[in-house]
Parts: C-alpha cells; structure tokens; sequence
C-alpha cells in the first residue's frame, strides 16, 4: 500500500495502461517499450529506489497517488521477458522473495513471517502486535466472513504456512504477489509489508494492521476466485480497501483518499488506476450497512470467476430484489450527507469525518437557461445543485446512470444528458414539490434523487417512463442475467409467468412476487425452461397474470 502525509506519488501515465495491459502470463499482451521503461521506473523508484541512480530517472512523467504494489508487481512478473537483460535482473531482485535473516509462526499458526533482526530493514513496530494483527485478519475474514483461505504455497517459504516479508518497499505499504498458478487462473501468494510506517498518514503498527487486512484479501482474491486485475482492478483494491475497515475499523486510513472521488463523482465507480479505486471502499461498506450483512460482497466475489466485477455487483443486487441503479442512486444520497451535513445514526457511521461531495454543476435558477446539456460516465452520480435566491431555496439533485454495460467496455466515455427544473409543469416534466418541476434523459439506465434544503423529496426516481414490454429483448445469455417483465399485480403480489415457444409449447412455468426494476414493478425470470437448461434461440411468448391484470407479449432469446 503507499504514502506519507506529504503525499508520495507514482506515475499517471505508468497506471494508464495498467488498466490496457494483461498481467497473466498466459494472456500477456506485447508491450511498448514506453510502457515496460514506466512500468520499470515506477516499481524501482517506489520499492527499490537504492538499486538505480535517481539521474536515471525519467522526469517527464506526470505522478498519481497508489496505495498497493498488487498491480505493478504482478503486471512486471507476467511481463519479465520483454524487459531488457539489465532491467530484468533489476526486477528479479525485487520479485524474488527477501532473503530475511529470521522468522516467527503467529499464535494462530498460519503465518510465517519473516524479518532482520539488524540493518536497514529491522521492523520499527512491534513483531508481537504484528502477529497478533495477522491473527485477527485470518479470523475476520475466514472464520468470521466465511472466505476460504489462500492457498498453500507446497513449502516455497520453507513449511506451507502463508509467508510475510517485512522489509523496506520505499512508498508502498505492502504488496501481495502472485506465485504458482494452480489452475483456473487461481495462484499462489505471499506478502511484502513495509518495515516501516513512520511517515506515512497512518503510522506504525497501525499501518502495518491495515496493511495486512488489505494484502491478506487479495491473496485470498487470487487463490480462491479469479486474478483478473487488469480488467477489475477497481474491484480487487476497493475490496481490500474496505476489509481494512471491517477489520479496523477504529483505524481510518482509508479517509486520506476519499476527497479524489467525492470531487469527481461523475467519473464511473469502475474506473482503474486512481486512488478513486480506495476511495470507493464505501461502496462496500454502503453494500454491508444498507442490507445489514457482509455476506452481499462474498456473493459478488463468487460470481467473479464467472464474469466481470459490474456484472457481478449487478447481478448479486438484482438477486436481493432491488437493482444496481436504484442502489448507486441511493449510494450518492448517503454522499450528500457527510461533513455538517451527517445525521448522527443514519448514513455512513463515519460520515462526519468524510469531506463533501462537490456538485459537477453549480447554477443560479433565475439565470440558467434549461434544459442544461451535461454529461457523465457510466455507474456514476452527477449531484446538481441549483440555488433559487428568489425563494430561498437549494435544490440537489442526483443523476445517477447506472449502465453497466458502458461500465464495462466504456469505462471512460462520456454520456449525455439534458436536466431541466421548473416552476410549473412542462411537457414530461415529473413534479417534485409543491413548486418544482424537471425533465430528465429518457433511458432505463437512468434514475435520479432530489434534496430540496437538505430535506431528501425522493430517491430512485425512475427517470425513464415506464414500459409496457419485456427487456432486454433480445437476450443474450453471455451479456444478461434476467429478463423483466412489467405487471400491474392486482390485490395480491403473486404473479403466475407462463412461457411459451413461438409454437405455443409450454417450456417455463413459475407462480412468483413481483420485484422492482428502476422503480417498476416487474416478475424476473433468468431465460432457462424448469429445468433450469438454456433455451434455443428464437421468439417467445409470455403471458404474465396477477389476478385480473394480464400483461402479454413477445421477446427474442440468442443463445449464442
């Protein structure tokens, strides 16, 4: 992990194509030499100033802030061979495990942990908190969360005990670097912490606590689900971000990257390579505390080897009968209520330290033309604040696009959007209050919240008019999960779903509630006959019944 209180910092340009380049060795992509010299200078400049002349040094490259070496150390091994014979023997002696002059087994047994006793690289705090933090990581996450453990290293750091190196890695906080890989695209894994935390924002053995929360998390990611930390990296660092928290949650580390995202909220949540990605640890900690159980990340996790983190996030929310959107609109309501603003109890349990959330637009009621043409990235919430001096009145609204599609494969593009406010209605326009009125885009990845002087009006407003037909249709099974079909329920909320093929054969059958879908009432059905097998590709017949109400229709399945 990184930084001391004046903010030590690594290479923009260098964690660009982070989030392009494959770090496995069986997918590696070939490299520029621009990239392999940033990805060269950026590991040697932060883990092992000592082993280069700083006039060595490139200065043309821009710096941003990183927390964990997990990325760079593991993109630097997969990509060993394409290095100059001078760089690589410079890499191999910082990816070869230390040489460390003793070692200790924690009370709990899991742990071989390795250190000097003289020199440079003695341990500045104590091995005994240490051992005991191990401890109390392993138990909160294993026994307590349920994870299981990494996987033994078959004797690599001399017994099958997880092994920690303490010794100096410059600016990080630590590391956890992949080993063997057992199949699966699953590895092996041991970790490097810092010897010393003694200028760092958190300090000491505190440091070291969080560190081994965070790295212990990723050997777990690594060993268990899947590593696919160049196209998910937001994921794996926002995850072990948050189990700092869970596991110390008297320490605040996490704090000190809060303000990159809360300045930039229109940015999507799954973008890679900033601190943004540690910022969003509230995201995990929103997902515990808004459904009151941990469980809902270990689920997203187990559904990783399977797909990508946005779809994953989706598809475990959906399964808790709400959706993505309506929860990252949600999630952005929590944001406004921060700083002075925090209600003691409600929101986030820290929300007093966090900073507050900056609008992407600020505007004057009486001077702003609407509808205003904006933009934002995909699973992102723009806040709009508009001030009516005329009525004394502050108006937030939160748009919230929640694509996840775009999420994945547009990471960084930029979608429109008009908003307009009003004192009186106008054509499309959905009252808010007594004497509001706005317009909004008109697409289902779309949902909006308002907050008129700090009084929350709604949250997951469905921006989109309602529709009166099955979606997504057509349906591809390697990009959908579910299919919704919009139903009034009549006095009774169990609703009987009956598919047909285009021949009128019956091959689905459910009698089910009806769900919400951005804020519609709909019945979900995941494509498959009662035997749970994928149907052929072709047209399909639904009929939906909740008593008297009946909601028939066609839609289109590719099982490609």
């Amino acid at each position: 992990m990184h930084k001391n209180k004046t903010v030590i910092m690594i290479k923009t340009l260098v964690l660009s194509f982070f989030i392009l380049a494959v770090y496995f060795p069986t997918q590696a992509q070939q490299l520029s030499n621009n990239q392999l010299d940033s990805l060269y200078y950026t590991i040697v400049k932060n883990i092992r100033p000592n082993l280069i002349s700083n006039t060595a040094l490139p200065q043309s490259i821009d710096t941003a802030h990183i927390k964990c070496g997990f990325g760079i150390i593991n993109g630097a091994k997969a990509n060993i061979n394409l290095f100059s014979k001078q760089k690589r023997d410079v890499l191999l002696q910082i990816l070869d495990r230390p040489a460390l002059q003793a070692s200790l087994v924690t009370p709990g047994g899991f742990f071989r942990v390795h250190y000097d006793t003289s020199g440079s690289d003695v341990p500045t705090y104590s091995l005994t908190d240490l051992a005991t933090a191990l401890d109390s990581a392993y138990n909160f996450e294993i026994n307590y969360l349920g994870y299981p453990p990494p996987p033994s290293d078959n004797g690599a750091g001399g017994d099958n005990r997880y092994d920690i190196y303490i010794t100096n890695i410059g600016g990080l906080y630590g590391y956890t670097e992949v080993e063997s890989e057992i199949g699966n695209n699953t590895w092996t894994s041991f970790m490097v912490i810092n010897c010393n935390y003694n200028s760092f924002f958190t300090q000491g053995i505190n440091a070291a606590r969080v560190t081994v929360a965070h790295e212990f998390h990723h050997s777990i990611q690594a060993g268990n689900y899947v590593y696919r930390y160049d196209l998910d990296e937001f994921f794996y660092e926002l995850t072990s971000t948050s189990m700092e928290h869970f596991v110390y949650p008297s320490i605040k580390d996490y704090l000190q990257y809060l303000p990159s995202y809360f300045k930039d909220t229109q940015n999507s949540i799954s973008l890679n390579g900033t601190d943004q990605e540690y910022a969003l640890a509230i995201w995990n900690i929103f997902q515990k505390d808004r459904f009151k159980s941990y469980d809902i990340i270990k689920k997203e996790w187990e559904l990783m080897p399977q797909m990508r983190a946005m779809d994953a996030i989706n598809n475990v929310l959906e399964s808790y009968g709400t959706s993505f959107g309506a929860e990252l609109n949600t999630f952005g309501v929590w944001m406004y209520y921060t700083n002075y603003r925090a209600h003691q109890g409600e929101y986030f349990e820290d929300a007093s330290l966090y900073p507050l959330v900056k609008p992407v637009a600020s505007l004057d009621f009486s001077s702003t033309i609407f509808p205003i043409q904006m933009s934002t990235g995909p699973a992102s919430n723009s806040f709009i604040n508009i001030v009516n001096n005329t009525t004394i009145d502050t108006l937030l609204t939160i748009i919230t696009n929640s694509d996840v599609e775009g999420a994945v494969d547009s990471i960084t593009s930029s979608f429109p959007f008009q908003f307009g406010l009003y004192t009186s209605p106008v054509e499309g326009s959905v009252r808010l209050s007594e004497n509001y009125y706005a317009t909004f885009p008109t697409n289902q990845n779309w949902s909006t919240a308002e907050i008129l002087n700090d009084s929350t009006l709604q949250v997951g407003q469905t921006i989109a008019s309602p529709v009166s037909y099955a979606f997504p249709s057509p349906f591809y099974y390697n990009k959908n999960s579910f299919i919704y079909i919009p139903i009034t329920p009549d006095q009774t909320a169990e609703v009987q779903l009956n598919i047909y093929s285009i021949s009128m054969k019956l091959v689905y059958s459910t009698e089910e509630k009806f769900g919400y879908f951005n804020s519609q009432k709909v019945v979900k059905w995941n494509a498959r006959k009662t035997d749970n097998e994928k149907l052929p590709s072709g047209v399909y017949i639904y009929v939906a019944k909740s008593g008297n109400n009946v909601a028939k229709g066609k839609l289109v399945i590719f099982n490609e």
